[in-house]
């Protein structure tokens, strides 16, 4: 058993919280019309569910995984090196993909938790074809909210941020030779 403790990967995935949670709760304010606090709210249980369901999959599927994959993961995760960085981006798709679902359903474990009742949908009616020439020009979607979308809108911007940071700490950290 190591005793390293991996300070480093800890203090980045929660900055890496944090600005998720700051940028998702700005898009889930703006499209879904919620306040200020339930927006923070919602983000910051999705961001920790998905975050520990994340670890927690990493850490049930790691003893299977063949060798160089594993040895691929746990470096890159706890030591912040790669050498193959097409398996990077595909993990990274994945982990989009997979923190989307979970994000989405979180909020809706978390609308019958906190309401006790089921969400119901909003019916869209077609309301273009009695409304002459501008309405047709709005968009379908413009007055209902959709949390499906909000909830992808929210993710992509969150990563995109993440992504961002983490090109920038690649690009300007100096290359360590000893």
């Amino acid at each position: 058993m190591s005793d390293v403790l991996p300070l480093r990967m800890i203090i980045y995935q929660l900055l890496f919280i944090v600005l998720a949670i700051a940028v998702e709760s700005l898009v889930l304010q703006k499209y879904l019309g919620i306040g200020r606090k339930a927006s923070i709210q919602y983000a910051s249980t999705a961001n920790l569910l998905s975050t520990v369901i994340g670890w927690f999959i990493f850490f049930v599927s790691e003893p299977w995984m063949p060798d160089p994959l594993r040895q691929q993961f746990i470096t890159y995760i706890f030591f912040d090196e790669t050498n193959n960085p097409p398996l990077l981006v595909g993990l990274a798709f994945l982990m989009f993909l997979g923190t989307f679902i979970v994000k989405l359903q979180s909020l809706n474990w978390l609308d019958l938790i906190l309401e006790g009742k089921p969400i119901t949908t909003i019916e869209v009616r077609d309301r273009s074809k009695f409304q002459g020439r501008k309405a047709q020009q709005r968009p379908a979607f413009a007055n209902v909210p959709n949390r499906a979308l909000a909830v992808l809108w929210a993710n992509a911007a969150s990563f995109t941020v993440i992504s961002i940071v983490i090109l920038i700490r690649t690009f300007s950290e100096q290359p360590v030779t000893f």
